[in-house]
């Protein structure tokens, strides 16, 4: 009987591969496979530029196509081939590492990867390994806590509403690109301390703090926004 491979879900950090963890770095040295997604196949992987300095030059890579879409079908279709290829690995007695940006378990792809897998896989096989989020990256690069004291933190995920929460001293809100316009404006009308950060940690971040006087139009996808504001 063949022996199982095991699956890790490795967390890689916000963009600088020296914002990973020792124990990632462990995995990917002696790991048989790295799964590598990405959002269409002919786009290079910002997680593999973060892992590969840490990976033996001989690894075998396993590119997987996790399409940028809200339609569900083609979603459910894409998570289905990716969870067959690295079941076929894993069956064969090889050992794969799925990379995600940032933390595997915080907004990520690998959430609805892991779910199909678990399917098929004991608990045993199966490692999930966190990394640092860039929300957490982010306020280290400006020197600003995300909370303070007893104070509550709230992370949206880019969604409209943000003036439905007034009484949070401390907004992170991710993937700002879709709704920055209304985050402005809830600025504008609150006040507080704004800071954009876009690929942090990455070739071309920016970080910076928001005026309520700026006018902005669509920002990079990988994008997020902490709020600190006095409670109304």
């Amino acid at each position: 009987m063949t022996h199982q491979g095991k699956f890790y879900g490795l967390g890689v950090g916000p963009g600088d591969p020296q914002l990973i963890t020792l124990k990632a770095v462990a995995i990917l040295k002696h790991i048989d496979i790295v799964a590598v997604p990405k959002s269409r196949m002919d786009r290079d992987s910002v997680a593999w530029e973060i892992a590969k300095v840490h990976c033996p030059s001989d690894i075998q890579l396993m590119e997987l196509e996790m399409p940028m879409t809200s339609d569900e079908t083609v979603l459910q279709a894409a998570w289905q081939k990716a969870a067959s290829q690295i079941l076929d690995a894993l069956h064969s007695g090889k050992s794969v590492a799925f990379l995600t940006i940032g933390d595997p378990s915080f907004y990520s792809t690998y959430t609805y990867l892991l779910n199909l897998l678990k399917r098929e896989l004991s608990s045993e096989q199966i490692e999930t390994v966190p990394g640092i989020m860039a929300m957490a990256a982010a306020a280290a690069k400006v020197n600003q806590p995300l909370a303070t004291g007893d104070e509550p933190l709230l992370v949206l995920p880019g969604i409209e509403g943000v003036d439905q929460y007034a009484e949070i001293p401390n907004l992170v809100v991710m993937k700002v690109s879709r709704n920055l316009p209304e985050v402005l404006q809830n600025i504008k009308e609150n006040g507080g301390k704004a800071v954009l950060a876009t690929r942090v940690g990455q070739a071309g971040e920016k970080i910076r703090e928001l005026t309520d006087q700026e006018e902005m139009g669509k920002v990079d996808y990988l994008s997020l926004v902490l709020i600190n504001r006095p409670v109304k």
